[in-house]
């Protein structure tokens, strides 16, 4: 059965189609966790949030690319999420890890998974003006749409797009900043 296919049977509640997925993917994922926080207790706890969340928000969840892909994504960043919020971030554990486990997001964010560049980008994710850090953190880590956070939150489609963007605005400016200096201490 094809990614889409059980995508489409999970998505009007077939559990076997959501057993399927998690069967097929649960042990590569813990591996993915495992090779971030170094904890298989906790690497099975992040992987099973994740399926936990794709079942709660199985009806307004876009996969665009494959099935693991996108759960190896959330399972990286709820994996990252979890050693930022335990302080067990070290700077040579994390980029071995990250560069041993040849991470492929193909997003410019992932350039910049170093220790440092991580811790200040969470800070700037943190000093964001309120509303707009909690609708980030929304979309980026609780991987809610845009519509999910306008009803939630109660507020319009376009506030949300209003805050993203902001926010991002912020953080491309912080990021760019980092880039700079990371490339000034290399010369």
């Amino acid at each position: 059965m094809t990614d889409q296919e059980l995508m489409l049977k999970m998505r009007a509640g077939n559990q076997i189609a959501f057993d399927s997925i998690f069967n097929a993917h649960y042990e590569s994922l813990v591996r993915v966790a495992y090779s971030l926080v170094s904890d298989l207790v906790v690497a099975e706890d992040v992987v099973q949030e994740v399926f936990i969340k794709l079942w709660e928000r199985r009806a307004t969840i876009n996969i665009e690319k494959t099935i693991f892909g996108y759960l190896k994504q959330a399972v990286i960043f709820h994996s990252i999420d979890y050693l930022r919020k335990s302080k067990r971030l070290d700077e040579r554990n994390l980029r071995h890890n990250l560069s041993s486990q040849k991470l492929n997001i193909n997003t410019p964010e992932s350039e910049l998974l170093s220790k440092e560049n991580l811790k200040a980008i969470f800070e700037k994710i943190d000093a964001l003006p309120e509303k707009s850090k909690l609708i980030f953190k929304l979309n980026r880590f609780e991987y809610l749409s845009y519509n999910e956070i306008s009803k939630q939150m109660n507020i319009s489609v376009k506030t949300v797009e209003y805050h993203i963007s902001r926010a991002l605005e912020i953080l491309r400016k912080s990021v760019f900043g980092l880039l700079v200096m990371e490339l000034l201490e290399v010369v």
